[in-house]
C-alpha cells in the first residue's frame, strides 16, 4: 500500500495544517510506511495529482486529502470507480460536511485511525461530465457558498462562521431561480424555485442537514426544490432545513418537493452557477445520474455510516 496525504495550503489554518505535515511524518517513518506529501497549488491540481501517481503505480494507493469537501472531491473525480484507489479526508475546511454522514467524526482527525481504517464502496452523483461526493446547491445555498467563500478570506472570520455570514447577506436579495425538472417517469417540475439541492451525503453548509433521506449506499439522490416563499417564510422555515425535521411537517412539505432517484436532467432558461461540494461551477443544464460503488471511502477505525 502507498499512502498518499494532499494538502489544500487555502484550505483551514496554517498553523493547523504544519502539524499534520509533522504528525504524517512521524507516523510514517514509526511504522515504516511508503508515503507522499504534496501541496496543491491550484484548483484541479489535487485531481491532476492523484491521476499522475495512479499513471504511474498499478499498486493500491490511498490518498488522504487534507482539506474540505472541495478537495475530497477533487482527488475523487481523478479516479472514479477505481478498485485500486482509496480515499479519505481530514478535515480541514470551512464547512466538513461530508464527514458529517458517519459516526465519531473527531476520529477523521486522528492519523493512526485512518491508516488503520477500512474503506467502504460509496455512491457517487455523476453531473454531465464531473461528479459530486456529496451535495450539489443551486439556487439560495449556492449563493450563500458563493459568499461564504469571499468572507473566509478575512482573517477575523472564521471558515464556520462565514456560512451563517453568509445567509445573513444573500437573504436581503431577490431569492428564486427558474428551472426545470425532469425525471424519467414523465414527471416535471417546471417553477423558480427558491433553492435546490441534489443529496448523496445528508449535509451542507457547515450543518445543515438538507437531505435528511439521503443514504451513501442505496443507488439513489435525494433531490430537494424548495418553491418560490417568501422571505419570512424562509425565515419561519429555516430551522426545520438546518436540523432536517421539515419532512415531519406537513405545513413545511407543502412547500416542499423531494423526490429520491437514480436519474433526472435540469435545465435553466440561461447558464447559471451551480455550488458542487461547496465549490462554484457555471452550467445551463444538467444531466444527473447516480454511480452505485462510485469510489472506496477510507473509514477511520471506530467510525461508521450514520443510518438515522
Amino acid at each position: 500500500m502507498i499512502y498518499h496525504f494532499v494538502l489544500n495550503p487555502k484550505s483551514g489554518r496554517l498553523r493547523k495544517r504544519q502539524n499534520f505535515e509533522n504528525d504524517i511524518k512521524e507516523f510514517c517513518k514509526a511504522r515504516q510506511l511508503s508515503y507522499h506529501i504534496y501541496y496543491t497549488t491550484c484548483p484541479g491540481d489535487a485531481t491532476e495529482y492523484v491521476r499522475s501517481m495512479v499513471r504511474i503505480s498499478q499498486d493500491r494507493q490511498r490518498f488522504i486529502c487534507i482539506g474540505g469537501d472541495g478537495t475530497l472531491n477533487e482527488i475523487v473525480n481523478s479516479a472514479p470507480c477505481n478498485p485500486n484507489v482509496e480515499f479519505g479526508i481530514i478535515p480541514n475546511g470551512s464547512g466538513n460536511d461530508f464527514v458529517r454522514n458517519f459516526t465519531h467524526k473527531s476520529l477523521f482527525s486522528k492519523l493512526e485511525a485512518q491508516i488503520d481504517g477500512d474503506t467502504l464502496s460509496l455512491d457517487l452523483i455523476k453531473i454531465n461530465d464531473i461528479y459530486c461526493v456529496n451535495m450539489l446547491n443551486i439556487g439560495f445555498d449556492c449563493a450563500v457558498a458563493k459568499e461564504a467563500a469571499r468572507l473566509k478570506r478575512f482573517k477575523l472570520i472564521t471558515p464556520g462562521f462565514s456560512y451563517t455570514l453568509g445567509v445573513l447577506k444573500v437573504i436581503f436579495r431577490r431569492i428564486g431561480t427558474r428551472m426545470k425538472i425532469i425525471f424519467d417517469d414523465g414527471e416535471i417540475w417546471d417553477k423558480e424555485f427558491t433553492l435546490t439541492a441534489v443529496g448523496n451525503g445528508k449535509f451542507c453548509g457547515g450543518g445543515y442537514c438538507a437531505a435528511p433521506l439521503a443514504d451513501l449506499q442505496d443507488g439513489l439522490a435525494e433531490i430537494i426544490a424548495i418553491d418560490k416563499i417568501s422571505k419570512l417564510t424562509f425565515f419561519k422555515l429555516v430551522k426545520s432545513y438546518k436540523n432536517g425535521t421539515y419532512i415531519n411537517k406537513p405545513a413545511a412539505m407543502k412547500l416542499i418537493n423531494l423526490k429520491r432517484i437514480s436519474h433526472f436532467k435540469i435545465e435553466f432558461p440561461r447558464p447559471l452557477p451551480i455550488c458542487n461540494d461547496g465549490e462554484i461551477k457555471g452550467a445551463k443544464s444538467l444531466d444527473i445520474t447516480v454511480i452505485p460503488n462510485g469510489f472506496n471511502f477510507v473509514i477511520p477505525k471506530g467510525s461508521g455510516l450514520k443510518y438515522d
